[in-house]
């Protein structure tokens, strides 16, 4: 990923444990980098004006200038802030000086993914970053949130990204280093190769069959033998699919969801 396409990130905390920590959980999502880190409310303030960051995780409560009035001394410059404290006094406060969001010590890691998914989704808005960057941070955050695979995929229509739950997919069609994802009325096209889908997928409902296909298994209407050991898969949308010799021990994966 090209460095100017990352989402830059500030960490501004006077306790060591603390920025170590915030940089471990970064480390769940390469679109986001740190730039700088500093241990006190003068040092941010100089940092971001230095460094122009696109986030900066904030302590409220730092020696020299504190994280409110290092906010308020920003002025013009405004970069997206997350205040981080051990105290619940300063909640309104933080809002009030147009936060992104509050994350309250100890951190949790859960908390956290909810917070950068945040900061995601109002940088969309405002368009802070590129949308190819945001789209990739999202993707992740689907992946996150569902443990192992993901629950959607996005795909791009006439400059608008928009994300296809993957139960509605029917079937999945190899183009090279693309894929076609086949639904009910519709094909959208995603920049994902059908090797990384396939990894992307949970392979107790979406599985390969060929090279060049994946399937839903709830999407099968119905399976027939064909030559050389060799079966056909209907899907709902009447397209007839090769199993093809290569992937026949799928078949059995196939059967035993209707067992």
């Amino acid at each position: 990923m090209n460095s100017s396409s990352l989402i830059r990130v500030l960490i501004a905390d006077d306790e060591q444990p603390a920025r170590e920590a915030i940089k471990e959980y970064l480390k769940i999502n390469d679109s986001f980098v740190v730039v700088d880190e500093c241990s006190d409310g003068v040092s941010a303030l100089h940092s971001i004006q230095a460094n122009a960051p696109d986030l900066v995780l904030l302590d409220i409560e730092m020696p020299e200038l504190n994280g409110m009035e290092l906010v308020r001394a920003l002025k013009t410059l405004a970069p997206h802030i997350v205040f981080i404290t051990a105290y619940h006094d300063y909640a309104v406060q933080a809002f009030e000086e147009n936060a992104v969001d509050y994350l309250l010590k100890p951190l949790s890691r859960q908390r956290f993914n909810k917070m950068l998914e945040k900061v995601v989704d109002e940088m969309t808005k405002n368009d802070k970053v590129s949308l190819e960057v945001l789209v990739n941070s999202l993707q992740k955050f689907e992946h996150l949130h569902n443990d192992k695979y993901f629950r959607k995929i996005s795909v791009k229509r006439k400059g608008k990204i928009s994300f296809i739950p993957i139960e509605e997919i029917i079937w999945i069609e190899s183009a090279g280093s693309f894929t076609k994802l086949h639904l009910e009325d519709t094909m959208e096209i995603t920049n994902f190769s059908i090797t990384e889908l396939e990894k992307m997928l949970d392979p107790a409902q979406h599985i390969r069959i060929h090279k060049s296909n994946i399937i839903n298994l709830d999407k099968i209407k119905s399976i027939e033998s064909y030559f050389h050991g060799e079966y056909i898969i209907t899907m709902t949308d009447d397209t007839n699919l090769k199993l093809s010799r290569g992937y026949k021990g799928k078949l059995e994966a196939i059967m035993n969801q209707y067992k």
